[in-house]
């Protein structure tokens, strides 16, 4: 072995022998340390101000131990790092234990710390120093979180609860500060915002706030009272404000006279302007250096407010015909001036919606109000009575319905408010030819919306009459049917001359919408009639395998059915076109004759005597029914099954020589409306099984099926 090596094997020996040797007693030391810190900071948490000397002890121990922990460290890293010998197991767990000990050294070190800062809090607070308390507070919390990652003794919790107590008191401090330095009191009739002379406690006040927390919540507050109980008021009801000062106080009061009536915009403008004015002038603090208390005021207010300003003050002066509207600049300029006392004091700010952008825009809001007011007129026409009627349209000429040209009126009776209403929008299209390519888009959509309106709205306001009354029904569908045609001139006269300043103008679709509006309504009031006619005819008895007799229900149904078909004649025939009427009256009709035939066709047995009554109260119907027609012989056209019942009558009271001349084969009038199979039922219900019958039926069966 070299001399060198025997150098540095006795070297080191020698430095494992002094870690060996000084490492207990500095473990000793630093846990006895500890426990002397441990019960100082309880006895602090009873009398802290008295131990700030003791502190200071501890805290030189604390460095000195560090300094010893870290030479002891420093060896150790020496040796392993020179490789100078091979590391032994009492070398690591030497090693080990001075990392414990440095770890808990750390800690104690911070506590000392800590509680420094904690005097300097005390110190601070005595001298209205609050934004160093702040810091303080913050740099407290972010030590003791780090430490709590390491160590949950008593020591870390009872710190915790001391800083919390500072921070708590610190709060109170500045929130009494805050509120006794601006103040808005609402107990009385008159609300009172009191702000005091401007002072440096109060400036060092609201940004130690706003440094302790981003969310100030004396701020929030004031905002939220500002909006209540001054802004809103001025700008939803009539008040009366005023603002006066003393030595130590400058008060601005409000006191609102009339809460449902607004002011005029003039009134509304000079009043904020005033609420402005009184805080830029009283409230003028800083929370930081690019951020005002009125600027953070803002943030909660200006979107509120711009829009509050819009909907409640500035629409209203929106001009109601030209002649206002020549003379707006007035509002525009007072707009301008408010706008910029809102920049000024930082209410506003470049990202809030301009209420000047929005007065500027006048021409526009000018025509959207017109057009609103164009809606509320329509309204109000739709409104009126259904009944209130007016004859229009051609007379219908039966010898040659298809001559009637399509957008020809036929004559009918209408609501008059549906041509009150077709002129109305007629005279939009001409105010639209007149005007600028936006305002005749917007008076374009307006009449499309009044149409849109008029096929939901109407129905559902007059709904209690569009469902039990005939005559109102029959109107509503006239009233479809006219609006589609006129729609139609409409849009030839007018959609063409607009076509070159609108991209759509087109009234096709809307008036092939209206004539289904009115025949929904219309189709199912008839289907109810139809209906009833069943419910009717199914308590007239006639049904069984066999008649013995008639009973009089028989005839009282079928006179009740009638009677209800008159009384929809009296209020349908001059109202509806006379195609309309003919149409659906028939249909009605025929359900009568169909249920009668049905009926009478499944018995199986009649008697000659119930035979002949049966031909009696179908007789009724024929008399009576051709009258409910304008022209009797139109009853051939829109009853399908008036031949035969007309058949069914004679075959009741035929003989079987006379059924049979009348069938003739299958070419007689009586096989134009009965199957063979209809007429053979009806002649086994009507005659006994003769041989006669038998021949007349085997003639039938025969010449049916020859016909097959």
């Amino acid at each position: 072995m070299s001399i060198l090596a025997e150098v540095l094997e006795s070297s080191n020996k020698v430095d494992l022998d002094y870690i060996v040797k000084t490492l207990p007693s500095l473990q000793v030391r630093v846990n006895s340390l500890k426990d002397d810190l441990s019960k100082y900071v309880g006895d602090v948490y009873i009398k802290y101000c008295k131990r700030k000397n003791i502190n200071d002890t501890l805290f030189q121990k604390s460095v000195e131990y560090q300094q010893a922990l870290d030479g002891l460290k420093k060896r150790a890293d020496f040796i392993l790092n020179k490789e100078l010998v091979t590391a032994n197991q009492e070398l690591l767990n030497n090693i080990q234990q001075i990392h414990e000990l440095t770890l808990q050294q750390h800690i104690i070190s911070n506590v000392t710390q800590i509680l420094t800062s904690l005097y300097s809090f005390d110190e601070n607070l005595d001298k209205y120093e609050y934004i160093s308390c702040v810091e303080i507070i913050n740099k407290t919390k972010k030590s003791l979180q780090e430490i709590s990652g390491n160590e949950t003794s008593n020591t870390i919790n009872t710190l915790k609860e001391i800083t919390l107590h500072k921070e708590l008191t610190l709060e109170s401090r500045l929130k009494n500060i805050f509120t006794s330095n601006i103040e808005l009191l609402r107990n009385t009739p008159i609300v009172y915002l009191k702000i005091k002379k401007r002072n440096d406690e109060m400036q060092t006040a609201v940004s130690a706030l706003h440094l302790n927390s981003e969310q100030v919540i004396p701020l929030q507050n004031l905002a939220r009272d500002l909006w209540n109980y001054i802004f809103i008021p001025i700008v939803n009801s009539e008040v009366i404000l005023e603002d006066k000062e003393d030595n130590q106080f400058s008060t601005l009061s409000l006191e609102v006279i009339d809460k449902i009536r607004k002011s005029d915009y003039t009134s509304v403008f000079k009043h904020l302007k005033a609420v402005l004015n009184f805080l830029s002038s009283n409230f003028n603090y800083n929370l930081t250096k690019n951020l005002s208390a009125l600027e953070y005021i803002g943030n909660d207010l200006r979107d509120n407010l711009s829009e509050m300003i819009i909907k409640n003050c500035l629409r209203e002066t929106i001009p109601s015909n030209t002649e206002e509207l020549a003379n707006y600049d007035e509002v525009k300029n007072a707009t301008k001036e408010l706008e910029e006392a809102l920049y000024d004091a930082k209410i506003f700010n470049e990202g809030t919606v301009s209420i000047l952008e929005y007065a500027n825009n006048v021409d526009v809001l000018f025509i959207n109000k017109k057009c609103e007011e164009y809606l509320e007129i329509a309204n109000q026409i739709m409104k009126k009575d259904l009944h209130d009627v007016m004859e229009i349209g051609v007379p219908y000429n039966s010898e040659n319905p298809l001559d009637q040209k399509y957008l020809e009126n036929p004559q009918c009776y209408i609501s008059k408010n549906v041509e009150e209403l077709i002129t109305f929008c007629e005279n939009l299209l001409i105010q639209a030819l007149d005007s600028k390519a936006q305002a005749s888009g917007r008076i374009f959509v307006t009449v499309t919306k009044i149409l849109t309106t008029y096929r939901t709205f109407v129905p559902e306001y007059h709904k209690n009459y569009l469902t039990n009354i005939p005559q109102q029904i029959a109107i509503f569908l006239n009233n479809c049917q006219y609006i589609s045609r006129q729609l139609i001139g409409l849009n030839a006269k007018y959609c063409l001359k607009l076509k070159h300043v609108l991209d759509s103008c087109d009234f096709t679709s809307e008036a092939s919408r209206f004539p289904a509006v009115g025949l929904e309504i219309f189709e199912k009031y008839v289907q109810n009639q139809i209906k009833q006619v069943d419910d009717i005819m199914g308590n007239s008895q006639l049904e069984g395998p066999t008649i013995e007799k008639l009973e009089p229900k028989a005839e009282k149904c079928i006179r009740q059915c009638l009677r209800q078909q008159e009384l929809l004649r009296t209020v349908w025939h001059k109202i509806l076109p006379q195609d309309i009427y003919n149409k659906y009256i028939g249909l009605i009709v025929n359900t009568l004759c169909k249920n009668l035939i049905t009926r009478i066709l499944s018995v199986e047995d009649i008697k000659a005597q119930v035979a002949e009554e049966l031909a009696d109260i179908i007789k009724l119907i024929l008399t009576r029914a051709p009258k409910l027609f304008l022209e009797s012989r139109d009853i051939a056209f829109h009853v399908p099954l008036w031949h035969k019942l007309n058949e069914l009558v004679f075959v009741l009271n035929a003989s079987l020589a006379e059924i049979n001349d009348r069938w003739a084969d299958h070419k007689g009038p009586l096989a134009l409306h009965f199957e063979g199979a209809e007429l053979k039922k009806l002649i086994k219900a009507l005659f006994q099984n003769t041989d006669r019958r038998a021949k007349v039926l085997a003639r039938i069966s025969a010449s049916s099926s020859s016909r097959n």
